[in-house]
């Protein structure tokens, strides 16, 4: 018998029957799991980076920092990571793969800031990921067993939750493909990524005018603390530490800024370097050779409690400064912040007259410029060849720009100096070695000679010589061989700088050199430090000294790195600038003004400018108007304040 075939996709439901689509509460479970999910990933992510950044606090145990942290700005801090953990889940429609991926950015995140702030007492900074081009240093610093630890870690979660996803897929493949099209998924995607892009775009522009999450914060009752990052970190919590130090215009627009108010700066500053002027000698330094050398984590042990070393590592250095203008000068950083302490030698500048975002001049400002104003306007070109030094990779600090940028018309890294003799096995090129280089530059050149020096010869980590110096005091073992290879660095360092000052002696052309420390050592444990107090833990030598004579001149108790050109003149009795005139009258208000302290004319650590006399106020105010006139302002007064008015 004959039967007619029903149509291949003819429904075979009795028409008039109730049809009940399947699962139909899938896509709402689907989100509301999606949305659980993520926000259990990023409070995990929030609170964990919260307590790691907690476990190195300085003034109080983990939990009890943690338990002292503001509810709703820590609520904030998980917002902003669950918008993160949206986003990345947008883009990769994963959930495993965007946990692995968050969970391995995170632990990254976290051993960074556990490190640094074990290293240099110092949070992580978003400028930090300049770092990871030197990939040489950090693995140097951080040793080998650990980066194979962080990396075999990384890697495992990554891959952990890619497999993860992939057998999720097998086991559901087909199963909710009916509750949502994929048209609708897709849309669904792009909706909440368009959201949480939003809120983290607000979030990475924290500092704006009129930031949304900025406004969050300070209604969620965070406490800034511009003087203090490590006290900014520790009150907020790390997230908002870290937005916090998220790029910042670098000044703020002083209230009496304009082209009349420098004008008039620059005629009274002027008039002060004339009478200045009247009693120096206008050729002090014609046909001279200039040296500025910076010693890396060149610092005296002497200057901290309870350390007692079996010898004297810096006898030389020490003679030196009781024989020619020296001192101690008050360092930006402990243990690290070389290229901020080269910046305020260079350009006079004051890193603590900026933002306290702007951690990292050269970077964050330098270079950003196509010119930047530096002391090279006056002891450079025309009168002499410039040139830098710095036996290392050229990317480090982005000097390889910011040199140019500050007026260098030459520079030299590890590739390009014949001298890259290193001590035994250390790891960096001796300082001995640096000051062949600039002896050969010396006699080579046919014109006078400005050179800046960056050594790297103590850097850490510290290893490498077979007679370390035997050390005793509240040490552990480790730490005194640690402290022990760091003090026979410091004694290589001071037979290099006997030998050079030797050579200089015998060198026909006149040469002034200014030699300075930039910061400690990381290798001194906190209870040293502790003991020794502030001015210890940043206090480091400097010393102007010629094969010419020159004038001792006083110094202060703490002198910053801004002031030591203008000490460098003071010593050679030659004229200044109205730019110097300014450093001057600052000098003899406010010695010394880093983001570690601000010293009075009498030596004493105020806590704020309120501790000052008038005079000093005023004098801090001119400071700040020049400043900002150079940098981010108009740039009024930018030549005249380079000029050198005759007596």
């Amino acid at each position: 018998m004959y039967m007619a075939r029903a149509p291949r996709h003819a429904s075979l439901t009795p028409r008039g029957a109730r049809t009940r689509a399947p699962h139909r509460w899938l896509p709402w479970a689907r989100g509301a799991l999606a949305v659980v999910l993520t926000l259990v990933l990023a409070a995990a992510i929030a609170l964990g980076l919260e307590w790691v950044h907690a476990l190195n606090d300085p003034w109080k145990e983990p939990a009890e920092r943690f338990a002292a942290l503001q509810p709703d700005v820590l609520g904030l801090g998980v917002l902003i990571t669950w918008a993160a953990v949206v986003l990345l889940l947008a883009l990769t429609g994963s959930g495993w793969l965007t946990a692995g991926i968050a969970l391995a950015g995170a632990v990254f995140v976290g051993f960074a800031d556990w490190f640094k702030m074990r290293l240099r007492n110092e949070p992580l900074f978003p400028t930090d990921v300049g770092y990871l081009r030197e990939a040489g240093l950090l693995v140097d610093s951080v040793g080998v067993a650990r980066v194979v630890a962080l990396f075999g870690a990384l890697a495992a979660i990554v891959a952990a939750s890619w497999g993860l996803s992939r057998a999720v897929a097998r086991l559901t493949r087909g199963r909710w493909s009916e509750t949502t099209s994929r048209r609708r998924s897709v849309a669904l995607r792009v909706a909440c990524g368009a959201v949480a892009a939003a809120v983290v775009l607000s979030a990475v522009s924290f500092n704006q005018e009129d930031n949304l999450t900025r406004r969050a914060y300070d209604t969620a009752g965070a406490f800034w603390a511009p003087w203090s990052q490590l006290d900014n970190y520790a009150k907020n919590g790390f997230l908002a530490g870290l937005l916090y130090n998220l790029p910042a215009t670098a000044m703020d627009r002083p209230p009496d800024y304009s082209a009349e108010t420098m004008a008039g700066l620059v005629e009274r500053y002027r008039a002060v370097a004339a009478g200045v002027n009247a009693t120096r000698d206008p050729g002090a330094l014609a046909n001279t050779n200039i040296v500025l050398v910076l010693g890396e984590s060149v610092a005296d042990p002497a200057n901290l409690a309870g350390v007692e070393p079996a010898e004297d590592p810096l006898p030389f250095l020490r003679q030196l400064i009781a024989e020619n203008t020296g001192g101690t000068m008050l360092s930006s950083g402990y243990g690290g912040g070389t290229a901020n302490v080269e910046f305020e030698v260079l350009t006079g500048m004051a890193v603590s007259n900026f933002q306290s975002q702007v951690h990292s001049p050269f970077q964050m400002l330098v270079a950003q410029a196509e010119s930047f104003p530096s002391w090279l306007a006056v002891l450079g070109e025309p009168a002499r060849d410039t040139l830098t030094l710095h036996p290392y990779v050229p990317s480090f600090y982005r000097r390889e720009v910011v040199y140019p940028v500050l007026g260098f018309g030459r520079s030299e890294f590890i590739a390009d100096m014949g001298h890259t003799e290193k001590v035994e096995d250390d790891r960096y090129v001796s300082d001995a070695a640096v000051f062949a280089e600039v002896m050969d530059e010396l006699r080579a050149a046919d014109r006078p000679l400005l050179v800046n020096a960056v050594t790297m010869q103590n850097h850490g980590p510290q290893a490498g010589y077979s007679d370390p110096v035997p050390v005793s005091g509240p040490l552990t073992t480790d730490e005194a061989a640690t402290i022990g290879q760091y003090l026979r660095g410091l004694a290589h360092t001071d037979a290099a700088l006997r030998q050079f000052v030797a050579d200089l002696a015998a060198f026909e052309e006149p040469t002034i050199v200014l030699y300075y420390g930039d910061h400690l050592a990381p290798v001194w444990p906190a209870a040293v430090l502790e003991q020794s107090g502030p001015r210890a833990q940043y206090s480091t030598p400097w010393v102007v000294f010629a094969n010419f004579p020159t004038t001792k001149v006083p110094a202060a108790p703490l002198t910053g790195p801004n002031q030591l050109v203008t000490q460098m003149l003071g010593a050679a009795g030659a004229p200044i600038t109205p730019y110097g005139a300014l450093l001057e009258a600052v000098a003899a208000e406010v010695p010394a003004m880093e983001t570690t302290m601000m010293l009075d004319s009498a030596g004493v650590v105020v806590p704020s400018e309120e501790g000052l006399s008038e005079r000093a106020r005023a004098a801090l105010a001119d400071y700040r108007l020049v400043q900002y006139d150079l940098t981010v302002g108009e740039g009024y007064a930018a030549e005249a304040l380079f000029v050198t008015p005759s007596g």
